[in-house]
């Protein structure tokens, strides 16, 4: 069995206190902002069902369990976006919830190879999953051999994680943050694409989709957008946003705890 992916390792708790530090206002105005918005990865949100109930789902699965999916079409429009603008994408993530769940995933899966080998050579097109089940298994042993498989090999048992319920604006360690500073993850992993429209990251689509913002982006950004105005929205909210200790137990802040309220009597 390959390595299990981690998401919880030394080096990224000190990138964390480091991202904390540097997203204090003071130093932000005598640095600037630290991260900027990918324009070489993307993480596509193609399904919000999972076949887990993870504790703290940074993508709210387990907390407000829903079978949205992203339609064909959206991803062909994405693809049609991304060729009108060259974008220069280098990897493609996709994610979820659990992927390989989407009813589509191999149409979705042959919409991204053929945009590959007609485009972009390069690119990388990577399934990120949690290997968990005979279905998932299923799907993975039918994948083609250019497809990269992230697996995380995930079970019921805990694991460390972030308080991803843990908003800052609920923490008074944060009162000096300027949270359009974003975080590692809007560089390191790549756009959001969501069922919801693009954002500086997939788990800001997830945080939408409980908050009711509806302030995604309709067509793809270009490359000048920075997408500062939904960072300053989606990040106060985010237990990613800064440093906290990894636990293995759930814990919710106020705001989480009346947003999951709200969703579930508007029927998200």
């Amino acid at each position: 069995m390959p390595a299990i992916h981690r998401n919880i390792t030394f080096q990224r708790l000190v990138s964390d206190a480091w991202q904390f530090i540097r997203s204090q206002r003071m130093v932000v105005g005598q640095t600037g902002r630290p991260f900027q918005r990918s324009r070489k990865y993307v993480e596509m949100d193609i399904t919000y069902r999972c076949n887990l109930r993870c504790r703290n789902c940074n993508r709210s699965c387990t907390q407000l369990p829903s079978r949205q999916d992203m339609p064909t079409e959206q991803v062909d429009r994405f693809i049609r976006e991304s060729i009108a603008a060259d974008a220069p994408w280098e990897r493609v993530r996709l994610l979820g919830g659990e992927p390989t769940l989407h009813p589509d995933f191999f149409a979705i899966l042959d919409i991204l190879r053929t945009y590959r080998d007609m485009h972009r050579p390069g690119l990388r097109i990577v399934l990120c999953t949690n290997g968990a089940g005979g279905r998932v298994r299923q799907v993975l042993d039918r994948l083609p051999d250019d497809i990269v498989i992230k697996n995380t090999y995930k079970s019921s048992a805990p694991r460390l994680f972030r308080p991803f319920n843990v908003a800052p604006v609920d923490q008074r360690r944060y009162r000096f943050a300027d949270f359009s500073c974003g975080c590692r993850i809007i560089s390191d992993c790549g756009l959001g694409v969501t069922p919801l429209g693009y954002y500086p990251c997939a788990i800001a689509g997830g945080i939408d989709r409980v908050f009711g913002f509806g302030i995604g982006r309709k067509h793809l950004p270009p490359p000048e957008d920075e997408l500062r105005d939904q960072m300053d929205v989606f990040c106060r909210l985010c237990g990613h946003f800064g440093f906290a200790w990894p636990v293995k137990q759930a814990s919710m802040s106020p705001v989480w705890k009346r947003a999951y309220q709200l969703a579930g009597n508007r029927g998200v």
